[in-house]
């Protein structure tokens, strides 16, 4: 892939982030040089609000960096941190300041793993299949015993505010046999 192409792609993928973008109160140019055969240069700014990508350097840049077209397009993609790019030297930072470079991270679209997302939705259907068996194996005693006293928690611990403790008694209070309240 070469340095328009890439430039392309990246703008595509920054495109829903106009809004973000307009937050920026500083320039941010990062200029990018890419590792390949041509030594392409491409850039990506945050400048009066607006997003400018275009497939040449950028003189004036914050921050001048070193990578290969596919990381830099995992990177703008979502695919790849910027961070972990950096941590494992696949982006190198030739001059300049790294923030300004981890600043467009956050115009750039979230991408869930295909394998966290079926790790989470396996797991909600754990959850459901769980609160299915409590509810199951609580209705139970209720139907042998209509006065059980488990079926009943679970409805008082819902009820309760979240700041309440849970062992705390309910607060009706038994009247007293003997002179129902008065203090000698």
């Amino acid at each position: 892939m070469n340095n328009v192409e890439l430039a392309k792609k990246v703008e595509g993928y920054l495109k829903g982030s106009a809004a973000k973008a307009k937050k920026f109160e500083d320039l941010v140019a990062v200029s990018i040089s890419l590792l390949s055969e041509n030594n392409e240069d491409m850039f990506v700014a945050v400048r009066e609000g607006k997003i400018l990508v275009d497939h040449y350097a950028y003189n004036d840049n914050n921050c001048a960096v070193e990578a290969s077209a596919e990381i830099i397009d995992k990177m703008f993609s979502g695919e790849l941190s910027f961070d972990e790019a950096l941590a494992n030297g696949s982006v190198q930072v030739k001059s300049g300041e790294t923030a300004k470079l981890k600043a467009l991270e956050c115009l750039v679209p979230s991408k869930k793993p295909a394998k966290t997302a079926a790790k989470t939705s396996a797991q909600a259907s754990d959850k459901k299949a769980t609160a299915t068996k409590k509810t199951d194996s609580a209705a139970k005693p209720a139907e042998k015993n209509a006065e059980s006293v488990p079926a009943a928690k679970p409805v008082e611990k819902k009820d309760a505010p979240a700041s309440a403790p849970v062992a705390k008694a309910p607060e009706k209070k038994p009247a007293s046999p003997k002179g129902k309240g008065k203090k000698k």
